[in-house]
């Protein structure tokens, strides 16, 4: 049991880690590859990739004892998923960037816990190898085409309040 503890915990603190690295990234750089890594505004898609990218590192890191990623990949598919459908509920209500990291630790933290014990990881794997390089290549696509609805926009944005009439 204190093995799995400090699986969690090190991964756990590697992918807030590698969050709060990406946001300051993306403060520091802006360059294209930064758009895809890091959030250009605070819709929800756009703040998701502060839970996909950096739960793939996490999962991805070797640690003694453990098999591979093919075992967590579907909470690398399923969080960032949640993390959408979460903040864009929340920004409905408008509560603010407190909530919004609140939601990112708690769907980082669930997310490590649920792959720590195994859960989704039983049937074919490749299912989930291939959603999980999907998610990335969405994040990739979206961020440099934008589609110009729902939780792709930016929610300080006119257009994502409401149609302006003429």
């Amino acid at each position: 049991m204190k093995n799995a503890f400090t699986h969690f915990s090190i991964r756990f603190l590697a992918a807030l880690l590698a969050g709060l690295f990406l946001l300051l990234l993306r403060s520091a750089m802006q360059d294209p590859v930064c758009a895809v890594l890091t959030p250009r505004n605070a819709g929800p898609w756009e703040l998701s990739k502060l839970v996909y990218w950096p739960l793939l590192l996490a999962m991805a890191l070797p640690l003694p004892g453990e098999g591979g990623i093919s075992a967590r990949l579907p909470w690398v598919t399923a969080a960032p998923v949640t993390a959408v459908l979460a903040l864009w509920a929340l920004s409905a209500l408008e509560l603010g960037p407190g909530a919004c990291a609140a939601v990112w630790v708690a769907l980082c933290a669930a997310a490590l816990g649920l792959a720590q014990r195994g859960v989704l990881a039983k049937g074919d794997r490749s299912v989930w190898l291939v959603l999980a390089a999907a998610m990335g290549v969405l994040y990739v696509v979206f961020t440099l085409l934008p589609p110009m609805a729902g939780p792709f926009l930016d929610p300080a944005d006119a257009a994502a309040m409401a149609v302006i009439p003429y």
